[in-house]
């Protein structure tokens, strides 16, 4: 008989508590699908205190680059037999400056940059990611080894 009676004191708990979350009440989680709390502001009246945002959206502000994805100048290499793409692609570049290749082939082969020093990038079947930095300014060619197809024309400054 106790057993029943902290079972139901416990359900009206549980009850009391979920009734409280479901109401009226403002203070609603991030994220929750409670109505957000109205506002008797006026249009161009500011307040003290930033409203709290439902969305899961987060705002520009708030987002924020991943340490993974830092912003270096990436060029998208295709290869298909012996059809080589983009063709002669203008990228600018500071000395020292990382240069991303992404390269999608159907073949294994090679990247000829002629920079000072000279450079090569080898890739595979399938995707490669290779990343160079040219230390020297000018303009510096990138060709497809095979095929002689320049890829990029690079502008080191």
């Amino acid at each position: 008989m106790q057993c029943v009676r902290l079972s139901l004191i416990a359900m009206i708990a549980v009850l009391m508590l979920s009734a409280c979350a479901s109401g009226d009440d403002e203070r609603a989680a991030p994220g929750s699908s409670a109505p957000a709390p109205s506002s008797d502001s006026t249009p161009g009246s500011t307040s003290s205190a930033p409203s709290p945002s439902l969305s899961s959206t987060p705002s520009p502000s708030e987002v924020t680059p991943s340490p993974e994805e830092p912003a270096v100048p990436t060029v998208e290499v295709r290869i298909a037999n012996e059809r080589v793409s983009p063709n002669a692609e203008k990228v600018d570049l500071s000395a020292g400056e990382s240069l991303v290749f992404e390269i999608v082939s159907d073949r294994a082969g090679e990247l000829h940059v002629h920079s000072k020093p000279e450079q090569y990038v080898k890739f595979g079947d399938g995707r490669t990611r290779a990343e160079i930095s040219v230390t020297t300014p000018g303009s510096v060619k990138v060709e497809e080894h095979d095929t002689s197809a320049v890829v990029a024309i690079v502008e080191v400054r």
